[in-house]
């Protein structure tokens, strides 16, 4: 079609007349009845009835219009250009080619800030899931909520002032597709509702209530306030006790502790806490994850006394130093009594409430097992889905005649005021058959007395401090040059940590399952993060996460990657990722719907493979203490499996079938295709029955199953005295599955690295296809210098494997490692390079050249300019106070970009 045009209106078929009176305007398309040019375009985009809004238009433009001698409106006809109008043409020539430059430019930049955009609500779609996933469902718009406890409350009770409903005929249940719970005759379809009305609204998120507005329950007479800061004074103690954690290192000695160390009552411990030897038994300030472990190892009695400091979180490294679970089932269960916990009355109600959530396990409103099984798997594995609140009743049930539940682990003391003591200063104060342990708060420190004898001081920001670096029992490189020159198993496992939460040696269970060089983390330890690290291996690589349960030896290491790292993938069921969420939002004090901000949720469905590298994880509820899940992966035809925690032994399951406990078709499971399934590595927990799976349990499998078993979450001496070999922690012990590599290796590592790093991820795929076009890859051997400032900046590089010392002005360098990158600012800017980068390892870095680079950014201009405007300020300004702002691809560098 060769029709001109000229002001968007179409001349070839169509009179002035014609296009006025709307003849040539079809009803059911809205076009131009020649179709062939912008007039159609335009029309296409008015109404049915705008034909007087076209007419009007017609009028005020055609009028002016030249008219030919047969009177036809030349609209768009070719006509002869007059004699000197041709400087005339060309001055419009040049402006009209001027103009379409700037449009160009403009619409360039809308499509970028459409592609950002376009991420921010995929972000925000993300957040949205995690609330439908995880929301309630329906509620009475009378109903009162009056409950405090998030979980259960006694038979009958419903305490006034509490914010969830009671289980009498307050909840509405939807009606399940398949019909009733295994088992319980429950129908568990819907859960607990969001519908609420306005008063509920602001107290409940879609986890449960908000409990920093739960009403908690009352102080007894003389009980302290909260420590939450009321004043000035209060606030700037409150800084000053985060200042002094911040600073403490386990390096470096100051005054204050070694005076405290100089007390031969007292030992600092090492993952934090201070232990306190008295005649009556010792106290400990500050409660971390795995605190019991420090007393054995060095040879000291576990406590029964804990004083829980003014704040129960550490921030810095993401911390609960309040962790009472594993020091209270070692005093009920190994030594036959209660924990004493001091602490401030609010702190009491909070750890109370996180203690019952643990024993008692979540409501039964919060139990969404029906709708955790895919719709599309077989009747058969569905007819076999757990019935939780009787699992979980069978756990709770009486042993030795002691009721499993929180007033039967623990007793409180809380800090009271007392005529004994100067205004405020506050007392707790224990009695024995012997005499008497008194704890003074004093504010800045905590006074311990001993049958009135003072026996030590001890400042009160050690019972929430870490040392930096934080202690972990797991094989750590030392040094940057010492660092395991690692590569990521196509499939294959590399452990973290292997122990239980009782024995003194190693780290509790937890591993990176491996696909394709990417990897998972399955229950990270505490301080797995600091490990990984260390040992050169990128949290890029590392995005996701399978929280298996909620037992502290579990999930502590989960929270902490929340925390501490970025685009966090959580893969769980509903019902654990609520529980999860309820349990860090009172022991963190942060509100619920802060925490969802913090991470992708992941709801998997039982039966139904999540696809990951190219690759499949197939999950399934074990039996356990608490919901818990196992999973089976595989890549390649070969498989993994990994048990969790669970309960194997044939004979207990078909006594607990015949309880009615467990259904037919869930005995048959446990039994033959949940946690014992035929694979290349089976990966199982073994320990102390019901809770665990006993040795001679395993022993009895057929010799097909046991010859791929490797033996977890247990100690040395027991796993010495089977027939099975305990996998080791660390890098160097790392699990090899051997599998075919896949198709187009190379472009699917580089695809990885480009998507996750911060600068590429918003390509479109044509550009991505024009990056890999122009993308090299360069090796470095350990030393060798990468470029030196000063050089002509001639690449954009980023690190695929090994780790980089980037150093300016002799200031300290920073380490780069995988998907961080560098030298783009100088290509943008024609600027030499600052700084100098060398192989600290053997690597290997992507490169880009200078005009490739270019003509890539060229087409995104805001990025561009983004780039630009940051080397300008890196290069202005000083690296000393700016530095960790502006080192490469941290954190904050990202969010410029």
């Amino acid at each position: 079609r060769t029709s001109l045009v000229s002001d968007g209106l179409c001349a070839r078929h169509c009179s002035a007349e014609q296009l006025a009176a709307g003849a040539a305007i079809p009803s059911h398309t809205n076009r131009c009845c020649c179709d062939c040019c912008l007039c159609g375009c335009l029309l296409s985009r008015m109404p049915l009835d705008g034909s007087s809004m076209f007419r009007k238009w017609i009028k005020s433009g055609a009028a002016a219009a030249p008219s030919t001698e047969d009177g036809a409106a030349s609209l768009g006809r070719c006509s002869p250009v007059p004699a000197g109008g041709a400087a005339s043409v060309g001055s419009r020539a040049s402006k009209g080619a001027h103009d379409a430059s700037e449009s160009a430019e403009a619409l360039q930049s809308q499509l970028e800030k459409l592609e950002e955009e376009c991420q921010k609500i995929k972000h925000q779609l993300a957040r949205v899931h995690n609330h439908a996933e995880l929301s309630i469902e329906v509620v009475d718009e009378d109903l009162t909520l009056t409950r405090s406890r998030f979980s259960r409350a006694a038979p009958g009770a419903t305490p006034a002032g509490s914010l969830l409903p009671s289980k009498e005929g307050s909840i509405k249940r939807g009606a399940g597709a398949r019909g009733a719970s295994a088992g319980g005759g429950r129908s568990t379809a819907g859960g607990v509702a969001s519908s609420l009305n306005s008063s509920s609204i602001a107290s409940m998120s879609s986890f449960g209530p908000r409990m920093s507005y739960a009403v908690r329950p009352a102080p007894s007479p003389g009980a302290a306030a909260s420590h939450a800061p009321t004043s000035a004074k209060d606030l700037l103690a409150m800084v000053q006790r985060g200042r002094k954690r911040a600073q403490y290192n386990s390096r470096v000695d100051s005054e204050e502790l070694a005076a405290l160390t100089g007390n031969g009552a007292v030992t600092l411990l090492p993952r934090g806490g201070v232990h306190v030897r008295t005649r009556h038994g010792p106290v400990q300030f500050g409660i971390p994850p795995e605190t019991i472990k420090d007393s054995l190892q060095l040879g000291l009695d576990v406590p029964k006394v804990y004083v829980v400091g003014k704040e129960r979180f550490n921030l810095k490294f993401g911390t609960n130093t309040a962790e009472f679970e594993f020091p209270a089932y070692w005093n009920f269960f190994i030594k036959g009594d209660k924990t004493t916990v001091v602490c401030a009355a609010a702190a009491a109600a909070v750890i109370r409430q996180v203690m019952e959530e643990v024993l008692e396990g979540p409501a039964e409103e919060h139990l969404h097992q029906d709708d955790e099984y895919s719709p599309f798997v077989d009747d058969s594995i569905y007819a076999a889905r757990p019935d939780l609140l009787r699992e979980i009743g069978y756990f709770k049930e009486p042993r030795n005649g002691r009721k499993i539940e929180a007033d039967t682990l623990l007793q409180f003391v809380e800090f009271a005021c007392s005529e004994e003591l100067p205004a405020g200063h506050l007392l707790a104060r224990m009695a024995f058959d012997d005499g008497t342990i008194e704890v003074i708060d004093r504010g800045a420190e905590y006074d311990v007395i001993v049958d009135d004898e003072l026996v030590a001081t001890v400042p009160d920001w050690l019972s929430s401090a870490i040392a930096d670096p934080p202690h972990i029992l797991m094989p750590m490189a030392t040094a940057v040059g010492d660092a395991i020159d690692f590569e990521a198993p196509q499939f294959g496992i590399t452990v973290l940590g292997a122990a239980d939460g009782f024995t003194a040696a190693g780290t509790t269970a937890g591993f990176i399952l491996w696909m394709r060089g990417r990897g998972i983390l399955v229950d990270p330890p505490a301080h797995s993060a600091h490990y990984l690290r260390r040992n050169g291996i990128s949290s890029r690589k590392i995005t996701h996460v399978i929280l298996t349960h909620c037992h502290a030896d579990h999930d502590a290491g989960t929270f902490q990657k929340i925390l501490l790292e970025q685009r966090v993938t959580v893969l769980t069921t509903r019902t654990i990722m609520a529980a999860f969420v309820r349990k860090y939002a009172l022991i963190s004090e942060m509100n619920y719907d802060f925490l969802q901000r913090l991470f992708c949720f992941h709801s998997v469905k039982i039966g139904e493979p999540v696809h990951f590298q190219g690759g499949s994880i197939k999950f399934f509820y074990s039996l356990h203490a608490l919901p818990c899940i196992g999973f089976r992966a595989e890549l390649a035809g070969k498989s993994i499996v990994y048990s969790s925690d669970t309960y194997y032994d044939p004979d207990g399951l078909a006594a607990l079938q015949q309880r009615g406990i467990i259904s037919a078709e869930r005995c048959a499971s446990l039994c033959t295709d949940c946690s014992v399934q035929q694979a290349d590595l089976l990966l199982h927990e073994a320990g102390i029955a019901p809770i665990h799976t006993p040795f001679d349990a395993l022993a009895k499998l057929p010799d097909n199953i046991k010859r791929s078993i490797r033996v977890i979450h247990c100690n040395d001496a027991r796993a010495a005295e089977s027939e099975f070999e305990k996998v080791q922690p660390g890098f160097e012990h790392t699990i090899t599955i051997d599998t075919e590599p896949p198709l187009h290796a190379e472009a699917n590592q580089i695809l990885q690295i480009l998507l996750v790093t911060d600068i590429f991820r918003k390509f479109d795929v044509e550009s991505i296809v024009d990056v890999l076009s122009v993308i090299t890859t360069r090796s470095y051997s350990a030393g060798e210098p990468i470029c030196k400032a000063g050089d002509e900046g001639r690449f954009l590089r980023i690190v695929k494997a090994g780790i980089v010392m980037y150093e300016r002005d002799g200031a300290r360098p920073f380490e780069l490692r995988y998907c961080d990158y560098f030298g783009e600012g100088e290509l943008l800017t024609d600027a030499t390079h600052a700084a100098s980068a060398t192989a600290a390892t053997r690597v290997e870095v992507l490169e880009i050249e200078r005009g490739d680079v270019q003509y890539l950014f060229r087409r995104r201009p805001n990025l561009m300019a983004r780039i630009q405007q940051r080397a300008k300020l890196s290069y202005d300004l000083s690296w000393t106070f700016p530095g960790p702002f502006l080192g490469p691809d941290t954190a904050a560098r990202q969010a410029v970009v």
